[in-house]
């Protein structure tokens, strides 16, 4: 739906209409794009300003460390890496993360006491691994899915 409503403004902006502005991030760098003949989609898609997948878990008092994403060299296929860290203990978020990737209806594919990981076929996919740094859960999630 946001992406519609951006492309909307963008297709206005290029028939004459008078654009308005943004304070959204994501709407900036989508414009930003579009001027440049980047797809907006895709431009939206790997924004970091902007929430993960639905289907990419974070755990409730997650603090993002690092963050990246971008078009992946598969066509219309984006992936990303976000390194966080929680005090929460490493099996209790690793089980957490477990039970969301499930509930979006992802398939298990492997899992041991540090890592799960999931997906279904090239649509989406989603690894999480877990490990204790200065006495913190550093928590490092991959994800991959289709525009």
């Amino acid at each position: 739906m946001r992406q519609a409503v951006l492309t909307a403004g963008l297709l206005l902006a290029a028939c004459g209409g008078s654009p308005k502005t943004t304070d959204d991030p994501v709407g900036q760098n989508v414009a930003a794009a579009a001027a440049e003949g980047k797809p907006a989609a895709l431009t939206a898609a790997t924004d970091c300003g902007q929430a993960p997948p639905d289907f990419v878990p974070l755990y409730t008092n997650a603090k993002i460390i690092s963050c990246v994403s971008g078009p992946d060299g598969q066509q219309d296929h984006v992936s990303g890496t976000i390194v966080y860290v929680t005090n929460a203990k490493p099996a209790e978020v690793l089980g957490w993360s477990r039970g969301q990737a499930n509930a979006s209806g992802l398939a298990q594919r492997m899992a041991t006491d540090k890592m799960y990981s999931a997906g279904e076929e090239r649509r989406r996919s989603l690894m999480v691994v877990v490990d204790t740094v200065d006495g913190q859960t550093r928590v490092t999630v991959n994800w991959g899915k289709d525009i």
